[in-house]
């Protein structure tokens, strides 16, 4: 999951210092130790942005973008309990950041929490300003999956890829979902987008083989399920196939 886009703002401006003076020269301070704690989260350097990140907490204890930020740094570093309690501050200081609701709700789907999840992640999808609604689609359609909404979920991944429509996981998970109904068309079409886009994965390859299985090609179902053996042995989706003998079901 991405989290907001920020602009890297590092000079800071030198003046007499003032009342008014000190204030701003504060917030810029503060601002810069964000800027550098998430350019280095996105480096991998996890000491050195918690060590921005709190530097700048220290200057503006109540800047919810720093929190945020915090709570994806912990989240990285497996302390989940610490991710929580952030991203809770975060809303907690600001509930407009949008970003956040994304993110939290990412992480309470990655903690088996769907039905939570969902909840922060609809309010990330009402804001038609947000550059990354898409994903934010995308992402509550995979948690309306994990509670077996199925037509909630289509729907998000229809708005996600309305938006969107360059997105690999909305597309497969559609083309899934069309094979379940039955519209094969619209399945193989799905497939076909999300190939032009990403490489094979289990599911990708489970898709193929199910879509050239329905359009009787057999040198493609044949090969797709192959290739699924051999590099995913483990994956749900070979397992799905190893009791039925170089076949498919349907």
């Amino acid at each position: 999951m991405k989290f907001w886009s920020l602009l890297l703002f590092l000079a800071l401006t030198t003046g007499c210092a003032t009342p008014t003076r000190t204030v701003v020269d504060e917030s810029e301070v503060a601002e810069r130790a964000i800027e550098l704690g998430v350019a280095y989260l996105r480096q991998g350097d996890l000491s050195r942005a918690k060590e921005n990140l709190l530097k700048a907490l220290s200057v503006e204890p109540k800047s919810a973008r720093a929190h945020h930020t915090l709570a994806i740094v912990f989240q990285q570093e497996r302390e989940h309990e610490l991710a929580e309690d952030y991203f809770k501050r975060a809303l907690s200081l600001d509930q407009s950041l949008t970003a956040t609701h994304n993110n939290y709700g990412a992480f309470l789907y990655a903690m088996g929490r769907p039905e939570e999840a969902i909840d922060e992640l609809r309010i990330a999808t009402e804001d038609r300003f947000y550059e990354l609604r898409p994903q934010a689609f995308e992402n509550l359609g995979v948690a309306y999956l994990a509670v077996a909404d199925v037509a909630q979920a289509r729907d998000a991944f229809g708005r996600a890829l309305a938006l969107n429509p360059r997105l690999p996981r909305a597309l497969l998970e559609m083309a899934l979902l069309d094979l379940d109904r039955q519209d094969f068309v619209a399945a193989r079409s799905n497939y076909l987008n999300y190939r032009a886009l990403a490489p094979d994965s289990a599911k990708s390859l489970f898709v193929c083989a199910k879509i050239g299985a329905v359009f009787k090609d057999e040198n493609l179902r044949a090969k797709c399920v192959a290739d699924l053996l051999r590099i995913y042995p483990a994956s749900e989706e070979a397992r799905a196939f190893q009791d039925v003998a170089g076949g498919i079901s349907q």
